[in-house]
């Protein structure tokens, strides 16, 4: 079939092209409380293709694009009609002009896995958390893949590798003071039980204490703890504000040489891209442009080193292209969990939304589950609302401690001086 299109392609009015062909095969578990209510397994493959159009217009070259989903049951008169409609829809884009990846072979090789072993691992890993009282799994859907790539393009670009993927999604229930449920999304490569059951004892705890939770108070000049995918959240804007495609499109101010931070004090952002980053979900050697991909340093000390981004974006702004990394990790902070926790404040792991302006900074979320510490006592609480802005924040501080979530490697808690909380 990747033949076949790419003849088309060759024989219709295009001036450049690419193909990914993915292939997944997977097997899906889904658990109402312990029992299994069923399970399936799947195999697809399909092609995206892209094909891009060339012009001109007032002496400036552009170049549009426009791509289609291709299926390997397709008739070759609906195949033909579908890439001719992208290239007819290729010609009204009107991006200036960038290069696609320059030509190469590569076949990165992975070891074969049995894919029913690696469910009945992360299946085991989930469950073996479930032996609270007030707390419990109410439902865990289980998907685990083999997903298999190949790029071409055509310049000459014919590139080939296998990923695995772990995905667990659980909603948790507890009963107290109100019945409450607890979703959790958790991605990784292959499953390693210990992680896995320890996060589930962690998030059962905290729906166990959701369901005690009392209404957060009304403070003033209080610190801020955030713990989980809030933090990520928070070191994905610094992330961003280095992004090419957030320069060109300006949204972000950042220039190299110069701090993303504002003025705060205590810890320094550190962010590395970790192309290839042990057991993440989405570690991956090349990017979606067939581009090798590797480890890259752009912000140290809070200060911008370059800017990283695809072929596209870096072109525009006249940058060698890291490519489109989907890992970062942020350096270890200064300070333990306990440190960051010895004095008065309000810590939250999980809010309703994190909303976290790109342009501004402004930081804005719906307490969902947080702890309240007055110096002696720890009491869940919900409500209410943190609100603030990473650049005028008075102090930051990273933990010691670190967590893989997903595409992030960094600190699992953050303290900040400066956010504003809203109590009921």
């Amino acid at each position: 079939m990747l033949e076949k299109i790419s003849e088309i392609l060759k024989s219709i009015e295009v001036d450049a092209w690419k193909i990914e062909e993915i292939t997944v095969r997977g097997e899906e578990h889904f658990f109402v409380g312990k029992k299994l209510d069923m399970s399936r397994a799947k195999s697809i493959r399909y092609f995206n293709v892209i094909v891009y159009r060339d012009f001109q217009d007032e002496d400036k070259e552009y170049r549009g694009s426009s791509s289609v989903k291709i299926f390997s049951t397709m008739e070759e008169e609906e195949l033909r009609e579908s890439l001719e409609g992208a290239a007819f829809a290729a010609g009204f884009v009107k991006n200036p002009w960038y290069p696609i990846a320059d030509p190469y072979t590569a076949r990165f090789k992975s070891k074969a896995l049995d894919l029913s072993a690696i469910s009945s691992e992360a299946i085991g890993a989930v469950f073996e958390a479930d032996v609270e009282k007030d707390a419990w799994l109410n439902s865990v859907e289980i998907f685990v893949t083999r997903n298999d790539h190949r790029i071409v393009n055509s310049a000459g670009l014919d590139v080939s590798y296998s990923s695995y993927r772990t995905h667990v999604e659980t909603i948790i229930a507890a009963s107290g003071k109100e019945e409450v449920e607890l979703y959790d999304d958790y991605k990784v490569a292959l499953p390693d039980r210990t992680v896995i059951r320890d996060r589930m004892k962690r998030l059962i705890i905290m729906a166990r204490d959701r369901a005690r939770a009392i209404h957060t108070p009304a403070l003033r000049d209080f610190a801020v703890v955030l713990t989980g995918e809030p933090v990520k959240e928070v070191m994905r804007y610094y992330l961003n504000q280095s992004s090419a495609k957030m320069k060109y499109d300006r949204i972000s101010q950042a220039e190299a040489g110069n701090s993303i931070q504002g003025e705060e004090s205590g810890d320094k952002v550190n962010i590395e891209l970790l192309p290839e980053l042990q057991t993440s979900y989405y570690s991956e050697p090349v990017d979606k442009d067939g581009l090798p991909l590797r480890d890259c340093l752009i912000v140290e000390e809070g200060s911008l080193i370059r800017f990283w981004g695809d072929i596209r974006f870096s072109s525009y702004l006249g940058i060698i292209p890291t490519g489109d990394v989907m890992n970062f990790s942020v350096r270890p902070g200064s300070l333990s969990l306990d440190d960051l926790r010895s004095e008065p404040h309000i810590e939250v792991s999980h809010f309703s939304a994190v909303d976290v302006d790109e342009t501004t900074g402004d930081f804005g979320g719906e307490i969902r589950l947080g702890w309240y510490y007055d110096g002696s006592k720890r009491i869940p609480v919900t409500g209410g609302s943190i609100t603030g802005n990473l650049r005028e924040i008075l102090s930051m501080q990273l933990s010691k401690e670190v967590e893989l979530d997903g595409d992030y490697l960094g600190p699992v808690s953050v303290k900040i001086d400066g956010f504003s909380i809203s109590g009921e």
